[in-house]
């Protein structure tokens, strides 16, 4: 027997989330020959045009209370409504994964998690709201960036999904809901120098750019700081050069790092402060199938400790 498929809607209030989906519904046709039901679980900055849906087979259920939201609710929309895919727009202020793991009913199952942000609000929610932000980003296929203008930053944001998520899938969205690109002129540095100097508040979106695009930096030469995060017990001569970033608090950290490769490897301290410069190649790392730059440095030195060592994507 097919199971129901189930599109879960996450992001705070005012994101965009209901435009998102009725949008999908009557504009892409995604409801062509489907049996819809939505669950809305906020009332948003956008109403369900209702009558509009039903021409599309949609039904719309509202759920505002997070008890109420619960297996036997959900086995009684489905008795009901029978439908062959439900979309649910998900309170911002309610843990999701509670969702995926204990309420969905056995006849459903999430084929999609899909995010949407407001470039507008971005940082006021990432900076005060994280623990929340972390629940809608960590478990997400597709995150949408919408209402981008020429002023967002779109590698800082970025820079701060992809550190909670690096498999998902961003997509930017200017106010009139067009596709826009990423391109290397939002970048903080200019990648048609042979010579970059890596900013030490540019190091997180440095390091998310050349992983995900190792060749576009191979033969340039990098100046960067960080701290020896230990040897590289792969590599002659190799070690790490990093930094952490702050995933929801200090006590939750992802490392990000740059495999580097000096004659003086051996003497260097677990945890000093290096400025290094050199050039990048590109290496095979079986492990991942795939290239991996390595910095081989031709010059380091000493430096002292960044009064906030955590990296930052803004």
């Amino acid at each position: 027997m097919n199971k129901t498929r189930v599109y879960l809607f996450t992001g705070f209030l005012e994101s965009g989330k209901s435009s998102f989906i009725q949008d999908t519904l009557l504009e892409q046709g995604f409801g062509e020959d489907e049996k819809t039901l939505i669950i809305a679980c906020e009332e948003g900055e956008v109403a369900f045009d209702i009558p509009a849906l039903e021409k599309e087979n949609t039904s719309v259920e509202f759920i505002e209370n997070e008890e109420d939201l619960n297996y036997e609710t959900l086995l009684h929309l489905h008795q009901k409504y029978q439908p062959t895919q439900v979309m649910i727009e998900y309170n911002g202020m309610w843990d999701n994964t509670k969702f995926v793991d204990e309420i969905c009913i056995d006849q459903w199952q999430v084929v999609q998690i899909l995010t949407t942000i407001s470039a507008e609000t971005f940082d006021l929610y990432y900076n005060n709201m994280r623990g929340q932000f972390v629940y809608h980003v960590t478990g997400s296929d597709l995150v949408i960036v919408n209402r981008c203008d020429e002023n967002t930053k779109k590698y800082p944001i970025r820079g701060s999904i992809k550190s909670l998520n690096p498999m998902c899938q961003i997509v930017y969205e200017n106010k009139n809901r067009q596709i826009e690109d990423l391109t290397v002129n939002d970048l903080p540095y200019n990648l048609n120098d042979d010579y970059i100097e890596v900013n030490d508040m540019d190091y997180g979106i440095f390091c998310m750019h050349i992983m995900e695009n190792p060749q576009i930096y191979e033969n340039k030469t990098i100046k960067i700081k960080g701290k020896v995060i230990g040897r590289d017990k792969l590599i002659e001569n190799g070690f790490v050069l990093g930094r952490q970033a702050m995933v929801c608090c200090s006590d939750d950290m992802q490392l990000l790092g740059l495999v580097c490769i000096s004659k003086y490897a051996k003497d260097l301290i677990k945890d000093e402060w290096l400025v290094v410069d050199g050039t990048i190649s590109l290496e095979y790392d079986e492990s991942i199938q795939s290239n991996i730059p390595i910095l081989h440095v031709d010059h380091l030195e000493g430096a002292k400790p960044l009064e906030n060592e955590y990296v930052t994507f803004d």
